[in-house]
């Protein structure tokens, strides 16, 4: 009984660990997506009903709600940011959930810009189904 009772937990241990491999990968995948700004294959990574959300202070704002939202708004962004780039300076996995420490460049008038934020990726099925966004701050060194 106590070696089936360990071989469960063995099982099950590694079968999270798996699916937080899986997860990372997703990011590391939908990141890549952006890069290209490829909103299609972004959105064949998340949920019908992706919840995009930006947190400041005290204040969480729904940014999207839905893919069709999440496609419009990359749509939208890419447009007025061409240059916009992410990468990604950290990631782990915790469960369902993956954690980021993003660094975002872009080019404004010619100079090269960058800011940092971390991010949390919730999964449903291998799928993204939430991402809540924190302030944005100086990357350091």
């Amino acid at each position: 009984m106590y070696i089936k009772r360990l071989v469960l937990l063995v099982t099950l241990l590694f079968c999270g660990l798996l699916h937080g491999q899986e997860n990372i990968r997703t990011v590391e995948k939908f990141i890549d997506a952006f890069n290209r700004h490829d909103v299609n294959a972004m959105l064949a990574m998340t949920t019908p009903d992706i919840h995009w959300m930006s947190i400041s202070a005290q204040q969480l704002s729904i940014e999207t709600s839905t893919q069709a939202q999440l496609r419009d708004a990359m749509t939208s962004y890419f447009e007025s940011v061409p240059s916009a780039r992410s990468r990604l300076r950290s990631i782990d996995s915790s469960g369902a959930f993956v954690y980021t420490l993003e660094e975002a460049t872009w080019l404004s008038r010619d100079e090269q810009k960058s800011q940092c934020s971390i991010a949390v990726y919730e999964f449903n099925e291998q799928k993204i189904r939430h991402v809540w966004y924190f302030p944005a701050h100086s990357c350091g060194k």
